[in-house]
């Protein structure tokens, strides 16, 4: 389907370097980030990479269009900063005028090549949005009780609000998988599973033992989320998870201890306590007890959890506060 971008794939994943500091140089780009507090480098490395890659890997036939794992952990952090979706649209369109800006630069821009990265972008950009909004849309209040409207009137939907609903019953009446039943399908190293109980325990005895956050702490929650990751990655149901967590990692072992003030610290310890218990009660539920009759059912409060923990600790775009110390 893309022959023209197949034909000069190696040129394009040879200059991946380039075509992300295209994609990241564009002044709208570096603007909707920076106002919506998103460092640009955080960006280009945990989510701009990724999206290249599965970009690629759908034009090799390796992955369906809209189906990247990694875009649903970078919209569950741009839905917990409150990221417009026009501001997304800005951010994730100007991937595709990268990928022509390249292609005009390096002579292999012509009509079916500028149709064939149109194609790729647009279906996978169609998935981001879909997602987005329905991920929106799910967790706002009804509007039917509203003032001036009675028991027995509803105020009348649009066509939008129609088709966003269906998208949400469809995904809500996929079938689940218990965890009985799915530890039947797969083959899972119990023995790395089992490895986890101890380093919970130790990590949750680490932060309690202390009134305050300790750099042990994180460095050994920093352990705990890799060791997870690891488990996870080994099974696909669980990707977004795994990276989520893995992004966690990072985060935690390349925070600055000595920056951090007391009511930082304080949301940190929170956040970690909570993750790992409800890490720790997951996993029992899971592998150990098999009593979930849906494998995924702690899977968005995690997220949204971690989430909120990696806005906390982020790094925070200085550029304006460098532009400033220079007048």
């Amino acid at each position: 389907m893309f022959v023209n971008i197949l034909n000069n794939i190696e040129l394009i994943e040879n200059n991946k370097t380039e075509i992300l500091n295209f994609w990241m140089d564009y002044d709208i780009v570096k603007n909707t980030l920076k106002k919506n507090k998103f460092d640009i480098t955080f960006f280009k490395e945990k989510f701009a990479s990724k999206v290249f890659d599965f970009a690629i890997s759908v034009v090799k036939s390796e992955n369906e269009a809209g189906e990247c794992p990694v875009i649903n952990v970078m919209l569950m952090l741009f839905k917990k900063k409150n990221i417009p979706l026009a501001d997304i649209f800005l951010i994730c369109v100007n991937l595709k005028n990268a990928l022509l800006q390249f292609s005009y630069k390096n002579s292999i821009l012509d009509d079916k090549m500028i149709d064939e990265i149109s194609i790729v972008m647009d279906y996978n950009f169609e998935g981001v949005i879909r997602e987005y909004v329905v991920m929106y849309y799910k967790d706002k209040p009804s509007y039917k009780m509203k003032k001036n409207i009675t028991p027995n009137e509803t105020k009348p939907k649009t066509e939008t609000e129609i088709n966003i609903e269906e998208e949400i019953e469809t995904i809500e009446e996929e079938s689940h998988t218990s965890a009985s039943d799915y530890l039947l399908e797969i083959d899972v190293d119990m023995d790395m599973v089992a490895e986890l109980n101890d380093l919970e325990s130790d990590v949750l005895d680490t932060i309690e033992a202390n009134d305050s956050l300790t750099q042990d702490s994180l460095l050994e929650s920093a352990n705990l989320f890799e060791q997870y990751a690891k488990v996870l990655n080994m099974m696909y149901e669980f990707e977004q998870l795994s990276y989520t967590l893995t992004i966690l990692k990072d985060l935690l072992a390349t925070t600055e201890f000595s920056t951090l003030d007391d009511d930082v610290k304080r949301k940190i310890k929170v956040y970690l306590t909570a993750i790992i218990s409800d890490l720790k009660h997951w996993r029992v539920s899971i592998f150990i007890d098999s009593d979930a009759q849906d494998i995924h059912y702690l899977d968005k409060t995690l997220m949204s959890s971690i989430a909120q923990l990696e806005i906390t600790l982020m790094p925070q775009d200085d550029s304006e506060e460098d532009e400033l110390e220079l007048f």
